[in-house]
């Protein structure tokens, strides 16, 4: 902008019109590319849903019938548009039927959108179209195209058309603003080269050339020879009485005075006017016998100066004091003058000037008042209020509390080099040196806290918060509070301890929830123990053993005549297919028998890995190590494994290779049976036949590992999102609101976090574990 004020005024016109030609005509094009832009996109995108729309008609029949090579044929016609880079023909269950361009996994189908709508990323369009029979959805069709090369085509040819139109534009306006402009600047640029010539040769006599137009320009040159034809008759006048302004300008330039001592005449500058109010007739009437204006109480003082002044011949005159105003009220004025004097000394005449001050005097009782405030202020706070100078170490200045707070008087500190050294405690000195050091370096304000030694020998906790001062680069002062926080160090400290109970509440709350669940699915375990045992004794108790018994003690009583028995005795010749018959149903016993031993003994190994498997996590506890995420997800399943079995819960698992994670192998834990368990109660609770949970592990941000647990469950309400993880909250009747609070406190404990996504009632809830991966030194340690 500088440099532009100081351009000719043609060429500022020229620049002018060229400027907001040139900003309509660019807003114009910008507009016209942002219509541009849209419009493609839109048309674009319209073209790819249509496209897709006759591909996936055309792939009805072979999603419906499974034909693989059908559908293939339909979707690499794609291939024949340029602007499609990708396509894949899926059905409902998730099988690929057909694809190109990459999308031939899950991870790669994951950013595209539901079906009907289209997601616009990187220069690529993605779209998904539904395949649909007899109104049915039986599979979709996702489209991947860009857009980038048919964009920058357009955007090369609208580029060279804008060019030619700006081009064309600032010649035509740079030709009109040379023609059109010189009827503007050809009547200034007179009229300012008239000025400067009446400037430089002080000649007012010299007029405008006037162009004889009726317009402002012609008005403003008529006006302007009219103002120098004022100021020449006003120049000859100011000639005329400058010789007797020039005596009473001597003195000062406010209520200038000139006052005969021997006629008593008194003339008097218009600025009185404005500094009693009186007009110059009054001025001449009061001031005929101005003392008589003075303040009462200011009078007697006022003309002793003067007395004194005019007999002591002192070089300058000088008073303060109060001047009735017209209204009645009284102003301060400051009296300057210098006498003339005769060869014998005695004075004639003198002249000076009134001036107003009683500003200044308002000024001042505001300043008392201020300062009386300012030391109400610093005395009632709750600190020493300091001011330090380092270029000697000595304080300038402290307030009163520093006796009562460190039993110091101000005067002990003010003066007394190094005595903010001799009273921070020993052990507090070199940091409390170096925080101060540090902030004059970097001119930047600074607080810390240390301890210092009070008079009684007390150790109190000290704030300092102050601020640097600097001037020309230079720290000249350092100003701030002391503030006594032994109290709050104090309180700090019983918070700590608070605080590390509950962390170990937490702890045992955490172990005990793992307990729980342990005992939990020992239980489920223990009640197939009892079912089989229970089966066994009733076996037992049905068995064909007694039979065989009795059998034997009828061969036994007939051991003399066995064979005669066996043939000719009626019970004797039913006991051989008794016998046929009782060997196939013991066999048939044994293995039944055999069975339920073994279920058993499988039983009793399970509950003894859940037990062995708590002992590992509880010894652990409080412990980061490196570790496996699918091994520690493995050991949560497998404690849980029998609810879902009870409950018809269908376990998917979506495990990615991930980096191994640095955390407390126990505390993992209790967060995922926390979640797993949920999780089965959430699915429960919705009354669907079908329940399927989802864990995944997956990389996630950088540095990060992702487990997620997925349900299928009632879900969660948008307002229950945000208090899900507070204390106490919970939407179970026997719930005691402590599991995710407890899951949430432990994941941050670890560096992670704890996540809860849901899109409402009845859609199910996702939470999301995020761990730490182990740091390279963390793995070499391992």
């Amino acid at each position: 902008m500088k440099l532009f004020k100081n351009l000719p005024i043609q060429r500022k016109m020229l620049l002018t019109n060229l400027v907001i030609s040139g900003a309509v005509v660019l807003v114009a094009t910008a507009a016209l590319l942002v219509f541009q832009v849209l419009n493609f996109r839109t048309n674009f995108k319209r073209d790819i849903a249509t496209l897709a729309a006759v591909i996936a008609n055309n792939s009805t029949a072979a999603v419906a019938f499974n034909d693989a090579n059908g559908a293939a044929e339909v979707v690499n016609s794609l291939k024949a548009n340029p602007a499609v880079v990708g396509a894949c023909l899926i059905r409902t269950d998730g099988s690929v039927l057909a694809n190109f361009g990459g999308l031939d996994s899950g991870a790669a189908l994951a950013p595209f959108p539901s079906a009907g709508a289209s997601r616009l990323e990187n220069w690529q369009m993605l779209y998904t179209e539904p395949v649909k029979l007899d109104a049915k959805t039986v599979g979709h069709l996702h489209l991947r195209a860009n857009y980038r090369r048919m964009f920058m085509e357009l955007a090369y040819f609208y580029g060279r058309v804008i060019g030619a139109v700006i081009i064309g534009s600032f010649a035509l306006a740079l030709f009109l603003s040379g023609k059109l402009g010189r009827v503007i600047t050809h009547p200034l640029l007179q009229l300012a080269e008239t000025a400067r010539y009446v400037g430089e040769k002080q000649d007012y006599s010299v007029r405008a050339a006037d162009g004889g137009g009726r317009d402002e320009l012609g008005r403003l040159t008529a006006a302007f020879n009219q103002m120098l034809g004022r100021i020449e008759a006003q120049d000859q006048a100011l000639k005329e009485g400058q010789e007797r302004y020039e005596v009473a300008i001597a003195g000062a330039k406010d209520g200038i005075w000139d006052w005969n001592l021997k006629t008593n005449e008194v003339f008097f500058s218009p600025q009185w006017k404005h500094i009693l109010g009186y007009s110059d007739a009054e001025i001449a009437n009061k001031f005929s016998s101005w003392e008589s204006l003075i303040h009462p109480d200011d009078a007697g003082p006022t003309m002793a100066v003067l007395k004194d002044y005019l007999e002591l011949r002192c070089e300058v005159y000088e008073a303060e004091f109060r001047m009735r105003h017209k209204s009645g009220h009284y102003h301060w004025v400051l009296a300057r003058g210098a006498a003339r004097r005769t060869a014998d000394g005695k004075p004639y005449r003198m002249a000076g000037s009134h001036t107003d001050i009683n500003g200044r005097k308002k000024a001042e009782v505001e300043v008392r008042a201020a300062r009386a405030k300012y030391e109400g202020l610093v005395n009632s706070i709750d600190g020493i209020v300091y001011e330090w100078n380092p270029a000697d170490s000595t304080f300038t200045f402290v307030s009163p509390q520093s006796q009562r707070l460190l039993g110091y008087a101000p005067e002990l500190w003010i003066g007394h080099a190094n005595f903010k050294s001799h009273i921070i405690h020993p052990a507090d000195l070199a940091a409390a040196t170096a925080a101060c050091a540090e902030a004059m370096a970097r001119r930047q304000a600074y607080s810390c806290e240390y301890r210092m030694v009070a008079a009684d020998q007390r150790e109190v906790w000290i704030r300092e918060s102050s601020v640097v001062q600097v001037e020309q680069d230079k720290v000249v002062a350092i100003r701030g509070i002391f503030m006594d926080i032994s109290v709050q160090k104090l309180a700090a400290s019983q918070l700590a301890n608070l605080n590390e109970q509950i962390a170990k509440t937490q702890r045992q709350a955490g172990m005990a929830e793992v307990a729980t669940g342990v005992l939990h699915n020992v239980g489920n375990v223990l009640n197939s123990v009892n079912v089989s045992a229970i089966l066994l004794r009733d076996n037992v108790k049905k068995s064909q053993i007694q039979n065989l018994v009795k059998a034997t003690h009828l061969l036994r009583d007939h051991a003399d005549d066995a064979a005669a028995f066996l043939t000719q005795d009626p019970k004797g010749q039913r006991l051989p297919g008794f016998f046929i018959k009782l060997g196939d149903h013991l066999a048939a016993e044994q293995r039944s028998w055999q069975e339920e031993l073994d279920g058993l003994g499988r039983n009793i190994e399970h509950i003894k890995e859940i037990v062995a498997m708590q002992q590992s996590y509880a010894r652990l506890s409080g412990v980061s190590e490196a570790l496996d995420a699918k091994e520690l997800v493995e050991d949560a399943l497998r404690i849980n494994a029998s609810a879902f079995s009870r409950h018809g819960v269908t376990l998917v698992r979506a495990f990615q290779d991930v980096p191994k994670v640095t955390v407390d192998k126990h505390k993992v834990l209790q967060i995922l049976i926390n979640l797993l368990r949920n999780a089965k109660y959430a699915m429960d609770d919705s009354g669907k036949s079908e329940k399927t949970l989802t864990v995944a592990i997956r990389a996630g941000d950088e540095g990060r590992v992702w487990i997620e647990v997925v349900d299928t469950g009632v879900g969660i309400p948008a307002e229950n999102l945000a208090r899900i993880f507070q204390h106490g909250f919970t939407t179970k009747q026997d719930g005691h609101g402590f599991g995710l609070h407890s899951g949430a406190n432990a994941a941050r404990e670890m560096g992670g976090n704890l996540i809860a996504r849901s899109d409402g009632p009845g859609t199910g809830a996702t939470f999301t574990l995020e761990l730490p991966v182990a740091t390279t030194q963390e793995l070499v340690t391992q």
